[in-house]
């Protein structure tokens, strides 16, 4: 890493060096405009000669992804730019740490902080997966705590948009240890794979270990793929049984049979944190959507032990209880398990029952009661290929780690707060346009060229008019995306609550 320390990048005064991840640097900044700290993520060098424009439009996927998603419990991106050959992305700077340092220092959490945390990373992957955005890489590294106690998700550069083209090209990308099923094996993403990396970091932060180990990365990722996971209340008996439940549900290998959603995750958490703010028995507590889904698994079980005597792999749970009529072809011993039933080697190689569709390939249903899926075997058929083109992928991602050491801030002031991007319209709102050339128009009448200018006309419509809350902003199609982040920014600068963006046809 050269040193950066003292460079100006544009408007960001590069202070101190704070981490480094596979892609960039970080550094603590001063935005000498605004007077404020961010965090300033400044490319490495050394990529642009081995992957050049590929991985830069990585970089700036990372930055444009990011930027539209303006919620609290997301790290918000403030704008992308480029000075002498660096490219860098400026971001929220956020005060506190990592939910891995936590881990290390404290071991497992306890259930109200994890409640606590758990919410808010929901609502953080609602929004994404409302904006048919895919994380691709939840982990505790990712997920940060500031000293107030506020949640936030943070690094979006392995993110893909729902309908990208690029899922469907089989490349693993993110961290073993958390990685889904469908994601090991190079299936095509959706929200339900960030569910299952949330899954596995839930069972962490509640009995202080990830639910598999192993001494290679393709170890660990083929224990996402073959093994169920072991049961949460075994290592850790003091938790409400229908948490754990919960959790191994996020976790199902089968996407069918998992929280379809995070809003429908985050709707059975507000239903627990509720109880327990009542002080009530959480495992008296009813959740309907984990009712339904477990109903739906055991009648999949069911229907396999009727026609073939075996459970395939991916419906196995640690509420699993075999019937004694079950034909067990094939067993094995799992840690702290009884045995169970796995089927025989022609079915373990995903050999379809005549006229059934392969349930991994449907998109997750709009709406929430889940319609029965067929009967299938999914595991993989991994011979040595196979195994080798895993081990590459995935030992690649490795890179992606990063550690952070966050300072304490030395000044607060001028820190900007989340702002909802929506649709919608107000008549509390001020319209400003950008034009092709990036000017701004304030009520089609008031112009801006300037950053400054902007923020002082806005603050003038604000001060003049208190009843005013929303910026309805429209955008040339041939305006930049720095030019709508200057707008956000000022209007959060301003006071105003919300920005409702579109493309305007000029």
């Amino acid at each position: 890493m050269s040193d950066l320390t003292d460079k100006r990048l544009g408007e960001f005064h590069l202070l101190r060096h704070l981490g480094s991840g596979g892609m960039a640097d970080v550094f603590l900044a001063e935005q000498t405009s605004l007077q404020r700290y961010v965090a300033v993520k400044v490319m490495k060098p050394g990529l642009m000669a081995h992957s050049g424009q590929d991985m830069l439009a990585r970089f700036k996927q990372e930055a444009m992804m990011a930027a539209g998603l303006n919620h609290p419990n997301i790290v918000q991106v403030y704008t992308i730019g480029q000075e002498d050959g660096l490219h860098y992305i400026a971001q929220e700077f956020v005060q506190g740490s990592d939910l891995a340092t936590l881990i290390r220092e404290r071991g497992k959490l306890d259930l109200t902080s994890v409640l606590h945390v758990m919410r808010q990373v929901a609502a953080a992957l609602k929004a994404s997966g409302k904006a048919g955005i895919v994380h691709r890489d939840i982990k505790p590294e990712n997920i940060l705590v500031t000293k107030k106690g506020e949640v936030k998700v943070a690094d979006f550069g392995l993110a893909q948009l729902g309908e990208s083209g690029e899922q469907g090209s089989g490349v693993t990308m993110g961290t073993p240890l958390y990685m889904s099923p469908e994601q090991v094996s190079g299936r095509e993403l959706d929200p339900r794979s960030d569910v299952y990396s949330f899954g596995v970091t839930c069972y962490q932060l509640l009995c202080g270990e990830p639910p598999f180990r192993g001494t290679t990365a393709i170890q660990i990722a083929m224990q996402h793929l073959k093994n169920p996971a072991p049961p949460l209340h075994e290592r850790n008996p003091a938790l409400p049984k229908v948490l754990c439940r919960m959790v191994h549900r996020m976790m199902a290998k089968r996407r069918s049979l998992r929280y379809q959603s995070a809003e429908e995750v985050l709707e059975d958490l507000k239903t627990l944190v509720a109880a327990q703010k009542q002080g009530r028995s959480l495992d008296l507590v009813r959740l309907p959507r984990l009712e339904e889904l477990e109903k739906q698994a055991e009648q999949e079980r069911q229907k396999h032990l009727k026609s073939s005597g075996t459970i395939p792999v991916e419906l196995l749970d640690e509420s699993l209880e075999l019937s004694p009529a079950a034909d067990v072809t094939e067993t094995t011993i799992m840690p702290d398990r009884q045995k169970v039933a796995v089927p025989p080697q022609s079915e373990a190689r995903g050999v379809l029952p005549s006229g059934e569709d392969n349930d991994d390939d449907d998109p997750p249903p709009k709406r929430k009661r889940v319609e029965e899926s067929a009967a299938i075997d999914l595991t993989p058929a991994v011979d040595v290929t196979f195994q080798l083109l895993i081990f590459f992928m995935v030992t690649a991602s490795f890179s992606m780690q990063k550690a952070f050491d966050v300072p304490p801030a030395k000044k607060t002031d001028g820190v900007s707060t989340s702002v909802v991007v929506e649709q919608d319209q107000s008549s509390t709102a001020i319209k400003v346009q950008v034009d092709a050339e990036n000017i701004f128009f304030i009520e089609e009448t008031k112009k801006a060229t300037s950053y400054r200018e902007l923020l002082e006309l806005l603050k003038a419509e604000k001060n003049a008019s208190a009843d005013l809350t929303d910026v309805e902003l429209e955008l040339h199609p041939d305006s930049t995306h720095e030019a709508r982040i200057m707008v956000i920014d000022a209007a959060t600068q301003a006071g105003f609550t919300r920005v409702k963006n579109k493309i305007a046809e000029w």
